[in-house]
């Protein structure tokens, strides 16, 4: 996922030889990299926590009421809870409730409304789950030095504190994005559903999970549940997806083999949108979707699982802490939120099984703070050790002749490329480049924006800080090398085919990081279908479980697929 616009820094310095030539193209470029490091060094953190501003209450009660309607308390005892309502915690929440267990969905966002033609999401507090508190905590524990990150932290400052669908936590090293609402990472990733292939799955499970398995049962079967599908031809062809059509015309000609991706996506409201039914947004990269064209989990496991009336949903839930009695029941700290972030009741909650699903992030908070706190003093060393970014980068590239409009983010085509680090690349954002789009089209030229997943090895570590009882990842601080250098070499293969002179290759490194997995994973930290080593009834099903890689894929339909595998055996053995 391509988590907004970034301004690049010369982070591989001469390799990327031809950014300046690139860059000269407009000087807006440069004033707008200027200004970036200039915000940077005159301490715009410290700036950003006092200038946030204050939440504009009374204006998002009209905006979206759906979202203030009073949310029914879940029951004081459940025979299972699943904390989380992302891809893990979906297909959680179904099989158990269609197995007979009588489940509680505990989500700490909102549950957000679609319509075809309402402004939704705006980039104001709906836009960041409580950026007041994200600029607080973040700013005293980060080393982050990229001046890029002085743009995201301005447009933070300006917003109001609200629970938006995005949460941006900073860390050693690195900035963590994450969703924040009933569907977690569905509601506001870029439908990419794309399968591993055999090499670099096993390289990264090193057999813990059976590939010939996930291929003929597994993958198929998450297919089917989330309802991805490739592009449709009718769709393919409108002038939204030239882009797509460009860099798979590239791709060939660089000697790569590009084939049609799946994408979950509702085909007939993209449709829609083409032939001016709805807002445009799957065809004009809207950084959050609100028209129904995203085929989120909301119209999949989570309303069947609530259809079979052993599930319910419980939005604005915040599980602060996790601990057990000595009945083996498991017990919930939970906050009941208003969207401003208001505590309205203290819950707590028991369970006799307990599934985490709240994300890497939100996962490895609870488990990291249970075990060196105490309250879960049996987990084990693993718990917060092996966690990545799955390897992720993105290049923009010059293309001659081919100047555009709108493009669409919706990711159609992807080749997987073997002389590196085994990578997939797609397109998966849009043609904008901020500014330089002014002096692109005067020339009668485009770009590409091309998304790269590596198997990369870098790996960070989950720590309890006692001080601040905050969970801080540990990242190091070269970790991305290895996937700059993948990014700049498949970047320059297909630049030579552009119709350029010149080489024209733009890296843009994935300073905000969406695709996070690892920190409770397979065969360390948990068995290999998720039961948490020290315990009994209590599972991890979502990316945590991933040795901080999906294979040099998007996380998502491995995600889903790994979760249907474990919720199988899990049921099957009763435990």
């Amino acid at each position: 996922m391509t988590a907004g616009r970034r301004i690049c820094g010369d982070e591989l310095g001469g390799v990327i030889m031809d950014r300046r030539s690139f860059l000269r193209m407009s000087a807006g470029g440069a004033v707008a990299a200027g200004m970036s490091g200039a915000l940077w060094g005159s301490g715009l953190l410290a700036a950003g926590r006092g200038a946030a501003a204050p939440p504009r209450r009374g204006v998002y009660e009209r905006l979206v009421p759906e979202i203030f309607r009073p949310v029914p308390a879940p029951p004081q005892h459940s025979e299972a809870i699943v904390i989380g309502s992302g891809f893990g915690g979906a297909v959680s929440a179904l099989r158990l409730a269609e197995a007979g267990i009588a489940t509680t969905v505990l989500e700490r966002g909102s549950r957000w409304p679609h319509d075809p033609w309402r402004e939704i999401f705006g980039f104001d507090g709906r836009m960041l789950w409580h950026a007041q508190q994200s600029l607080a905590d973040g700013a005293p524990d980060s080393t982050l030095t990229v001046p890029a990150y002085a743009e995201t932290l301005g447009a933070m400052a300006a917003v109001d504190d609200f629970g938006g669908i995005f949460e941006i936590s900073w860390h050693h090293n690195s900035a963590i994005l994450c969703g924040a609402a009933v569907g977690g990472g569905s509601v506001v990733y870029i439908g990419i559903t794309a399968q591993s292939e055999r090499t670099p799955f096993d390289e990264v499970f090193g057999g813990t999970v059976d590939y010939d398995e996930m291929a003929r049962v597994w993958y198929p079967k998450a297919l089917a549940g989330l309802g991805a599908t490739t592009v449709p031809a009718d769709v393919y062809r409108d002038h939204t997806f030239s882009n797509a059509r460009d860099f798979a015309r590239v791709a060939r000609s660089a000697g790569y083999q590009p084939h049609a991706l799946p994408g979950n996506w509702r085909w007939n409201v993209v449709r829609d949108e083409i032939a001016g039914r709805a807002k445009p947004m799957a065809t004009s990269s809207a950084l959050a979707n609100s028209n129904g064209s995203l085929n989120s989990l909301t119209f999949s496991y989570l309303p069947r699982a609530e259809s079979t009336g052993k599930a319910t949903i419980h939005p604005r839930h915040q599980v602060n802490a996790i601990h057990i009695e000595r009945s083996g029941r498991y017990v919930l700290d939970v906050d009941y939120v208003s969207p401003y972030g208001d505590i309205l009741a203290r819950r707590v909650l028991t369970t006799d099984r307990l599934v985490l699903a709240a994300g890497c992030l939100g996962t490895n908070r609870l488990l990291v703070a249970a075990r060196d706190t105490g309250t879960l003093p049996n987990l084990n060393e693993h718990i917060g050790t092996g966690w990545g970014n799955n390897g992720n980068g993105n290049i923009d590239i010059a293309l001659g002749g081919t100047r555009k409009d709108t493009q669409s983010a919706v990711g159609a085509q992807g080749f997987f490329d073997t002389d590196g680090p085994f990578a997939r690349a797609v397109v998966n954002s849009t043609f904008s480049l901020g500014p330089l789009d002014s002096a692109a089209a005067a020339l009668d030229t485009s770009a590409i924006k091309v998304g790269i997943t590596s198997v990369d090895h870098s790996r960070g570590t989950f720590r309890y800080h006692r001080d601040t009882r905050r969970v801080v990842l540990d990242w190091p601080a070269a970790g991305n090398g290895d996937v700059a250098a993948n990014c700049v070499r498949i970047g320059h293969r297909l630049a030579d085919h552009s119709g350029l002179p010149v080489n024209g290759v733009v890296y843009e490194p994935d300073l905000t990081w969406a695709h996070c997995l690892g920190g409770a994973t397979l065969g360390t930290a948990c068995d290999e279908y998720g039961r948490v080593k020290g315990y009994q009834n209590l599972y991890v099903n979502d990316g945590a479980m991933l040795p901080g890689s999906a294979g040099a894929s998007n996380p998502s339909l491995t995600i889903t697929a790994v979760a249907e595998r474990n919720m199988a055996e899990i049921i099957t053995r009763g435990a």
